[in-house]
């Protein structure tokens, strides 16, 4: 059983399938949306939310180093469909910068409360009873603790959602029969 787990696991390791799912030519990798309804049905002025998730969950799984083309089928209005996906994707990429930066002031606002209400603690120590210099201290590592956890896990996840976004923005988008 063991051993079955190990060959499996270099198997897996070996395979690519970004390639066998994606057509690539180099480092770039094709990927085709071939639905004909582009836009949303509640608002024509915005792009499908299908779409957009279908090209948001590729962007995220991609290799390191390879781009995006998008191929759209040639019966769509290719430049209506590009400015309107590429307008989105900006706006969408602007909010998750602002969340990237309100991710990185809340790490150093709980750092620095932090390290103040530690250092208080310390020097509570003898003057103070015993359970205000305990609960300034307890809050005071909550605090940086909470600080360290956002940013290991919440900033760098918004981190790659940004990765993500920049790739798609900046992908290559092109036109042809695909039906």
């Amino acid at each position: 059983m063991r051993k079955d787990f190990r060959e499996a696991l270099r198997e897996v390791r070996k395979w690519k399938p970004v390639r066998d799912i994606f057509p690539s030519a180099g480092q770039r990798i094709e990927v085709m949306v071939t639905g004909k309804e582009l836009f949303s049905e509640i608002n024509s002025r915005v792009p499908s939310p299908d779409v957009i998730d279908y090209l948001r969950e590729i962007s995220s799984n991609l290799p390191r180093m390879s781009e995006m083309t998008i191929v759209v089928d040639d019966e769509v209005d290719f430049d209506r469909v590009v400015r309107t996906y590429r307008s989105y994707i900006a706006f969408s990429l602007k909010r998750s910068i602002s969340e990237l930066r309100s991710l990185t002031v809340k790490i150093l606002s709980f750092l620095g409360v932090g390290a103040a209400l530690l250092v208080t603690s310390y020097f509570l120590e003898g003057l103070t009873s015993r359970v205000v210099y305990d609960a300034v201290n307890i809050i005071g590592g909550f605090s940086v603790w909470e600080a360290a956890d956002t940013f290991v896990f919440a900033r760098a996840e918004k981190r790659r959602d940004v990765i993500a976004a920049l790739r798609l923005y900046h992908a290559e988008w092109k036109t042809r029969d695909i039906s």
